[in-house]
């Protein structure tokens, strides 16, 4: 595949957003590897949610978080896989736990029942994480609803506090989201 051509003009504006166009082209996921991405979420949380699953009784729903959801992934530096932000919210309070570490251990045993799943799991301070060597990892947060806290609030296990931990991933996304709309306006 020969690279494109570079695009050369007299305006110095014109010519660094075109190359800063191009840096962020290179950094994001394809359009295919993103379709990829997608698949594989949907099929953990297919696992998660099947027969016979300990997971599934709290009625998991996965879905992105962070960069993935509000289409900004990158290649961390050094790496050559993208790094794709997960939730597993349960649908049950969090104080159906006896700790926050047993949701946590719940999805992991969970995934190590998968004949895949079980050979690229990482365990993480917050989240079971999946490698797909050079292509990307799932990092997978649990967490329980929490509406006290507002709209889209979550808990979220912590291995260190051995607590849980405010989150709102979906708030967050509709802030981003929010901001965006206004920079265009102007």
């Amino acid at each position: 595949m020969a690279a494109p051509a570079f695009f050369f003009t007299n305006d110095p504006h014109s010519q660094m957003d075109d190359l800063l166009w191009r840096i962020c082209e290179e950094l994001q996921l394809s359009p295919a590897r993103y379709q990829q991405a997608v698949e594989r979420y949907e099929a953990v949380c297919h696992w998660l949610e099947a027969n016979g699953s300990a997971v599934a009784s709290f009625r998991p729903s996965l879905y992105p978080q962070g960069s993935m959801r509000i289409g900004t992934t990158v290649k961390p530096i050094g790496h050559d896989e993208h790094d794709l932000d997960f939730v597993c919210e349960v649908k049950v309070p969090s104080t159906t736990f006896s700790s926050p570490l047993q949701l946590l251990k719940l999805m992991e045993a969970r995934l190590r029942e998968h004949k895949i799943y079980a050979s690229i799991i990482e365990v993480k301070n917050r989240c079971v994480r999946l490698n797909y060597a050079n292509e990307f990892h799932m990092d997978i947060l649990p967490a329980c609803p929490e509406s006290s806290l507002g709209y889209g609030c979550l808990v979220v296990p912590d291995r260190q506090s051995r607590w849980w931990k405010p989150s709102n991933p979906k708030g967050y996304a509709d802030w981003f989201e929010q901001r965006c709309e206004l920079a265009v306006q102007i």
